[in-house]
């Protein structure tokens, strides 16, 4: 394939664990080359290499698996999609609670973290509940168990889970959390056309789909932040969605976001490049002045298809929200009673409590208000500050 000698045992492992050779298009081999070339950089421990290398041999594994699945049953090509609600917005946003509470509604299917990290056998119906590989997902996600992500972001294996974690072109690693840690791939990521990709993810779609449809009537409900700066490209390739957009304070977002990223940054780097990140490098504040860029774009081009919902607003009336954002479904009068239901069982210890205190990883409410970008949007969109207890921030009077 021309390509250097680590991806070549990347992609020769892969065949060995999948037993399967056909890659099929060979986009994929841009991203992966980016990130076998991060793989050799000194500031990996060697757990993060091993580690980091083996989830791209997952990946690869996965792909493998789809694409045979795909060409055994061309018919899976011709699965329809039905509508979308789409959730995207930056990260911790309020992104994940959207998602969780639009699940709820009677009509709607989700993706759950068990079927789009195993893909194959495609889901069905009948076993849909008690599919084996759920027990393995959850046994995977349990050793992360006492951790900051799981008092930060926890998905179990039958949660809705984000779109990245199906994708099939070496774009899905830790749904992009290694990103700090594996700059050329990261770079990739945040600067290349990803609709490739895009168009594989609509083929995973249906086949998640093939077996386990959603009934008529019914919707989807997807999501992934990581991809707001694309939202339009998305959007080219999913005619059937219309987005729901999530806004929170700025600062907010990219000092929680930061927080977490230097979190699991920690396994797998020497000296961790999210260290004080406002003062210097601002991986994280360039991440979110990108993707509301992206957003604020797609918003002007295509009105009809984004609604912008307020993080405050889904905490203070969340059943409001919801009605709102699910405007164009059928009515579920039992919605407003799970929402509750749900939230109450959150708030009762279903969940590890979030963090009392987070640092502010050398970030300024100043700074990130300052910059002319996130401002404009703000205005825009009606983004008030936050005055949060999590870091004791709070805006200049």
């Amino acid at each position: 394939m021309g390509t250097t000698g680590e991806v070549d045992r990347i992609l020769a492992d892969a065949v060995e664990n999948a037993r399967l050779d056909d890659f099929g298009e060979t986009w994929f081999l841009g991203p992966l080359s980016a990130y076998a070339a991060d793989l050799e950089l000194p500031n990996l421990t060697e757990f993060g290499r091993r580690f980091l290398r083996s989830r791209a041999v997952v990946d690869l594994v996965r792909r493998l698996r789809v694409l045979d699945t795909l060409r055994q049953h061309p018919e899976i090509a011709t699965v329809p999609i039905p509508p979308i609600v789409y959730i995207t917005g930056l990260e911790r946003s309020g992104t994940t609670l959207l998602h969780n509470l639009l699940a709820l509604h009677r009509d709607a299917r989700v993706f759950r973290r068990w079927e789009l990290l195993e893909p194959v056998p495609p889901p069905e119906t009948a076993t849909y509940e008690t599919d084996v590989r759920i027990e393995r997902v959850q046994e995977q996600a349990d050793v992360l168990r006492g951790t900051m992500l799981e008092h930060m972001h926890w998905v179990n294996a039958t949660d809705p889970e984000e779109c990245v974690c199906g994708f099939i072109d070496s774009v899905s690693m830790l749904a992009w959390a290694a990103g700090p840690c594996m700059p050329t791939w990261w770079r990739f990521l945040t600067e290349a056309d990803l609709r490739p990709a895009f168009e594989n993810y609509r083929r995973v779609v249906q086949l998640l789909l093939w077996k386990h449809p959603v009934e008529s009537g019914g919707f989807l409900v997807l999501k992934a932040p990581q991809t707001a700066r694309q939202v339009a490209q998305f959007a080219e390739v999913f005619p059937e969605a219309r987005f729901v957009i999530t806004d929170r304070d700025p600062y907010r977002c990219t000092v929680s976001l930061a927080v977490l990223g230097h979190a699991i940054a920690e396994w797998f780097c020497k000296t961790n490049p999210l260290t004080d990140d406002g003062h210097r490098s601002k991986i994280t504040g360039l991440q979110v002045s990108s993707k509301l860029a992206g957003i604020a774009d797609f918003t002007t081009d295509a009105p009809s298809r984004a609604m912008h919902v307020s993080y405050p607003e889904l905490v203070s009336a969340p059943v409001d929200v919801v009605r709102h954002a699910l405007e164009a479904s059928a009515a579920d009068d039992e919605l407003p009673a799970k929402v509750i239901a749900f939230l109450q069982r959150q708030q009762a210890g279903e969940r590890a409590a979030p963090p009392a205190a987070l640092d502010s990883m050398g970030y300024d409410w100043e700074d990130v208000w300052g910059d002319p970008l996130i401002r404009s949007y703000c205005e825009r969109f009606g983004i008030d500050p936050e005055r949060t207890r999590l870091t004791g921030a709070a805006p200049a009077s």
